[in-house]
């Protein structure tokens, strides 16, 4: 069953919770759902990825169908429901696959296999990996550069690296700038300029993932966005 490619029927509220990358861990999502909606939020969008590696798929597909979390599809939801190809996956990965695909129920298969690639709404888009290919790893600038000529807008929510990352343009008159940032837990990241402004501000804003960290840590995170003052801000949290 092939997926929607992208879903323009998310209507945003005032403060939006963004996660990503959960990958079948219940005990993550849980701890990020209970310190979202302890913050008043009472919506949450997903950049992908909710099998995978861990060992709880149907739980967590279940968590996102009860609390009508809106998602999109990662790489290893579109590959235990056959949208994709396995090639260049290494071979934990590829078990864990297979052993996911033996255990979800085929109800929980129908909901992944009908999530879309991206999201777009007036104000931003939601990707896994990128707008211009949903298995791309944004890692290093020329990668962020690529994207500039694909976007339908200038916010765009990530996953994939499971890495908490912010990536900016400033353009203005055929001149540009940009920084990287490596957020932390007091992180304040602003993506609204004032509405006079004669630059255009483009981010990109990772939140991390809250099911499988990389590297020596176990911390998870991810990100609140405030629309009306454009600010986003992160929260970290221990996952183990």
């Amino acid at each position: 069953m092939s997926a929607q490619t992208t879903d323009h029927s998310v209507e945003l509220a005032d403060r939006v919770a963004i996660i990503s990358d959960p990958h079948a861990n219940l005990r993550g999502l849980e701890l990020s759902y209970k310190k979202i909606t302890s913050r008043g939020v009472e919506q949450i969008l997903c950049c992908g990825d909710l099998v995978g590696y861990g060992n709880e798929p149907n739980e967590v597909v279940e968590f996102f169908r009860a609390k009508s979390i809106h998602t999109i599809s990662g790489n290893h939801d579109r590959l235990v429901c056959g949208q994709s190809e396995a090639k260049g996956w290494n071979p934990f990965a590829l078990k864990k696959i297979e052993w996911t695909k033996s255990v979800l129920r085929e109800d929980n298969f129908a909901y992944l296999s009908k999530l879309p690639v991206n999201m777009l709404t007036d104000d931003c888009c939601v990707v896994h990996g990128a707008w211009s290919n949903p298995d791309k790893y944004l890692f290093e600038e020329r990668d962020f550069f690529e994207e500039l000529e694909h976007l339908p807008a200038t916010l765009v929510f990530y996953g994939h690296t499971h890495m908490p990352s912010v990536f900016q343009f400033l353009l203005a008159e055929g001149k540009f700038d940009y920084r990287n940032l490596l957020p932390t837990q007091n992180s304040d990241v602003y993506v609204k300029l004032l509405e006079e402004s004669p630059i255009m501000l483009v981010s990109f804003i990772n939140p991390g993932t809250v099911g499988y960290p990389r590297g020596m840590t176990n911390q998870g995170s991810f990100v609140v966005w405030e629309k009306q003052t454009g600010r986003i801000s992160y929260e970290f949290f221990d996952l183990f």
